[in-house]
């Protein structure tokens, strides 16, 4: 049988059943705290009052209905929830920018785009340099021990100094690199200190002493 909800007659009819059974220890009492009772216990207090003018099944059903119990509440790990929030905020930020990038497209990411541009361009420089070096000291090689070696020596003389060069190219370059990298730290962590050159002192001039003049 389902659980029905109390209405204020039910709760008065378990009061008068619970005074009337008083201590009797063959009887249960039936708790008055709960917001629900069962169809089994309206039957008691149904037949413990006998009073079927007032305190009939028909009339204590009136106003009640089923009991739906509430939803227990769900334990979220805090972990969980922590990541979640941090996901959440990422989304509403790349929202954020979308918009404002859709808005203004002008100002998207010019800085970046020329920025990744210039730096391609430089990278490729590099490379056709370096490629131009390794084969011109490898051609250069190659024409040079063409009177005095056979045709294999000449071939792993040219490859040895191809590869000696492209090394030192690599080397410089990353070395260049690094040097540009310390510069630009030690350029942030200089503090900007500014000094006043000149200090000069205006007077203001009232009208009547304009006047006098």
């Amino acid at each position: 049988m389902p659980t029905l909800t109390k209405t204020p007659f039910i709760t008065e009819a378990i009061s008068l059943f619970n005074l009337k059974i008083g201590e009797d220890s063959e009887k249960k009492k039936i708790s008055e705290d709960t917001p629900y009772i069962t169809h089994n216990s309206l039957t008691r207090i149904v037949l413990e009052l006998q009073q079927p003018d007032k305190y009939s099944l028909d009339k204590l059903l009136v106003g009640s209905g089923v009991y739906i119990p509430p939803k227990p509440e769900k334990k979220i790990d805090p972990e969980y929830a922590a990541r979640m929030n941090r996901l959440r905020i990422r989304l509403q930020e790349q929202e954020y920018q979308d918009m404002i990038a859709s808005t203004v497209p002008e100002l998207a990411t010019p800085f970046y785009e020329s920025f990744d541009k210039k730096e391609l361009k430089n990278q490729l420089s590099v490379i056709i340099n370096v490629l131009f070096s390794v084969v011109s000291v490898g051609f250069a090689v190659w024409t040079w021990a063409g009177s005095s070696l056979t045709t294999g020596k000449r071939l792993l003389l040219s490859l040895f100094a191809s590869f000696v060069v492209l090394i030192a190219e690599v080397t410089l370059y990353m070395g260049y690199l690094q040097r540009i990298e310390e510069a630009q730290k030690e350029e942030r962590l200089k503090k900007e200190i500014k000094t006043v050159i000149k200090h000069e002192e205006i007077i203001p001039i009232s009208i009547e002493a304009k006047k006098d003049k």
